[in-house]
């Protein structure tokens, strides 16, 4: 009996061990978050009905509600969690950010977060917009926004217009996280937002660290680059109840409003001074339509900085250095004939003149089906839709003196700017779906017709079907896409 008695004894001292470990962890979990709960009392008060300590690395609490100051109403919240690789992180999370290598992922996971559109706070804050914006000495906007073009007397779509939609509270969830590659020296920060049936963004931002190892001096030193920007829209709503309410307020049928508006959009921005295509017209206009889905990238020159900025001295080269890549719908969108002028005033005025008639054309279409010939005339001939008023032509300027290049990591990206560069180092490149069975084991980032985003590793090619390996919180999983749903494929090489 004495021997079976010290044989359980043995077996459980590690129970023990373990369970007061465990203790120990939900209790600093529950201290971090009771001081920020405590940090928040002059602007907001937190409650929760309980905290939650994963031993995967997940650490928050669930049941959240947060009453901003001077406000009846809360905002309810499911969950907020913080996930790291490791437990012991929570243990001095705060020393570790402060002075230690921070996780190679951390991420904030925000669930369930509802706001009601007719709250106290919503409206207040409103309020207070509205109050900055007259004491900032702008002008007031008397205009329409852009996004309000053609939505009858709408100017701007505030929470009486998003209520009158039909919505009444907006349900959301957020992810922010930071993912570290060593190897290629990237840092990713993300960022998710779903709202329940209205949209779905993402943006993506890729820097170059120049460094192994990430911690709050290492980047001080190294000062980080521009990599890459990803902007992903997905629309899950919003597109046909804005349609909808708008040309119910401008006396059109549902499926005319992207076009009419996208139409007074282009003479808006013409009046500003910018031409567009008319692929990018109705490129826009398939945006507004229901399910549409969207992806903008941003890849400028290697060691790309703020000092690049400086040297810009029109949009276009704007557009150019950051190699804009813009697809809708799966469709890839062409910049090359987007065009802007600086006019002057009185270039101004004929160009807005120019705008006005090419509107009311529109509006007289929408309304009888066909432009009256009286209206037609009303037009000057040599009035073209994409009419750019062109300045005096001026003296050339004086050439600037050819740039000697010594460096062979420096490269001259525009005339007169140079930027470093590291002709050796790996980057995600497009690369065509019929050729992904050349990149097996190779790290790949894909993006299919419906919007997903996947990253991992490309196992093989089978079949018709990319196998993509991705790693998850308890270990990996295989992800069979099929190769006619990929939208958008790079390979790291």
């Amino acid at each position: 009996m004495g021997k079976l008695v010290k044989g359980l004894g043995v077996l459980l001292v590690p129970v023990a061990v373990a369970g007061g470990a465990y203790g120990y962890y939900w209790y600093q979990v529950k201290t971090n978050v009771d001081r920020l709960a405590e940090s928040m009392a002059p602007f907001a008060r937190l409650s929760y009905n309980r905290v939650v300590a994963g031993l995967d690395g997940s650490a928050g609490i669930s049941g959240a509600q947060l009453v901003p100051a001077g406000s009846n109403d809360a905002i309810a919240i499911e969950s907020v969690l913080l996930h790291a690789p490791d437990p012991l992180f929570y243990l001095n999370a705060e020393k570790t950010l402060r002075q230690e290598a921070w996780p190679e992922h951390l991420s904030l996971e925000i669930k369930g977060l509802q706001l009601e559109l007719g709250s106290d706070y919503l409206t207040r804050w409103e309020q207070l917009a509205n109050s900055l914006e007259a004491q900032s000495g702008m002008p007031a906007q008397t205009a329409t926004s852009f996004e309000a073009l053609g939505c009858g007397d709408v100017q701007r779509f505030d929470l009486a217009a998003t209520r009158a939609m039909g919505y009444q509270r907006l349900k959301m969830d957020i992810e922010l996280a930071l993912d570290f590659m060593p190897r290629p020296q990237t840092l990713r920060v993300r960022s998710d937002v779903t709202v329940d049936g209205m949209a779905q963004t993402g943006v993506t931002v890729d820097l170059s660290t120049g460094t192994g190892e990430l911690s709050t001096q290492a980047l001080a030193t190294a000062q980080p680059t521009l990599q890459r920007i990803t902007f992903d829209y997905s629309d899950l709503g919003y597109n046909p109840r804005r349609n909808s309410y708008c040309a119910k307020q401008a006396g059109l049928a549902p499926d005319d409003y992207p076009q009419h508006h996208s139409a007074l959009l282009r003479a808006e921005l013409k009046r500003l001074g910018w031409s567009i295509p008319d692929d990018l017209v109705s490129a826009y206009a398939d945006m507004q339509r229901p399910r549409a889905i969207m992806q903008i990238t941003a890849a400028p020159p290697p060691g790309f900085g703020p000092e690049s900025m400086g040297t810009l001295t029109s949009p276009e080269q704007l557009l150019d250095l950051f190699n804009l890549n813009v697809s809708v719908n799966g469709a890839r969108q062409d910049l090359s004939g987007v065009r802007w002028s600086l006019l002057d005033d009185e270039a101004l005025a004929q160009a807005a003149s120019a705008a006005a008639e090419s509107a009311s054309v529109a509006e007289a279409s929408q309304e009888g089906g066909a432009v009256d010939a009286d209206v037609a005339t009303a037009v000057p001939e040599d009035s073209e839709p994409d009419l750019v008023v062109e300045l005096e032509v001026q003296e050339p300027e004086p050439q600037r003196p050819a740039i000697t290049i010594t460096d062979p990591d420096v490269v001259e990206v525009m005339p007169g700017i140079v930027v470093k560069t590291k002709e050796a180092e790996k980057t995600f490149k497009r690369t065509s779906v019929k050729d992904a069975h050349a990149f097996s084991g190779s790290p790949v980032r894909l993006r299919t017709y419906f919007g997903r985003n996947i990253e991992g590793t490309l196992v093989r090619v089978s079949n018709g079907t990319l196998e993509v390996e991705q790693r998850m919180d308890r270990g990996v999983a295989v992800f069979p896409i099929a190769a006619d749903k990929v939208a958008e494929l790079s390979v790291y090489r």
